[in-house]
């Protein structure tokens, strides 16, 4: 039987434990949005999750056999700039991915409705991703704390496994955040 679901994957990167600009809260953030999704997964979706991600490793998931044309929902946790994402690489050096280059990727992904960036100051990269035809973009417009961007996160994704639409989960998880944080 083949699996019609929609994919959503989420990638997330992160400088080794004990090194400068090390995410305390990524962590959190992968297990509180995998946690959140598991329990509807068996019927609205399919979760991709991957750890140390390269641009290598996001590009082998949306060409994968079993999740080209699937994958709905693109989600990054890590380091980013109004450049690009801060990916991993096999050397201990991260690598900087081209913003332009990766929204034109992803706005050739036929199923792919939401990009979400949780990284820093990536506001930029939104207007590349929807010329490229991704239809809707969460990112940020400065630095944010990992442990407000995991439970923003957490949020989101708990709304939208209620059957929240897009619109309605991001602010519920923005009144939410701001509630527990303030400004």
């Amino acid at each position: 039987m083949t699996d019609l679901r929609p994919v959503i994957f989420t990638a997330f990167a992160n400088f080794e434990p004990g090194r400068s600009g090390h995410l305390r809260r990524l962590s959190d953030e992968a297990n509180g949005v995998r946690k959140a999704l598991e329990r509807v997964e068996s019927e609205l979706c399919h979760l991709v999750e991957r750890q140390g991600a390269t641009l290598d490793i996001i590009a082998s998931v949306f060409r994968d056999g079993d999740f080209r044309n699937r994958i709905a929902l693109f989600h990054f946790g890590g380091h980013s700039n109004s450049y690009g994402l801060l990916l991993e690489r096999e050397r201990a050096d991260p690598a900087l991915v081209d913003g332009a280059g990766l929204a034109r990727f992803l706005g050739r992904q036929q199923e792919l409705k939401l990009v979400f960036l949780n990284g820093c100051s990536n506001e930029e990269q939104v207007k590349g991703l929807l010329e490229a035809g991704v239809p809707c973009v969460i990112a940020t417009s400065q630095a944010i704390d990992d442990g407000v961007a995991a439970e923003f996160a957490v949020h989101f994704y708990s709304e939208l496994a209620s059957r929240a639409p897009i619109e309605e989960a991001f602010k519920s998880a923005e009144d939410l955040t701001l509630s527990a944080h303030g400004g």
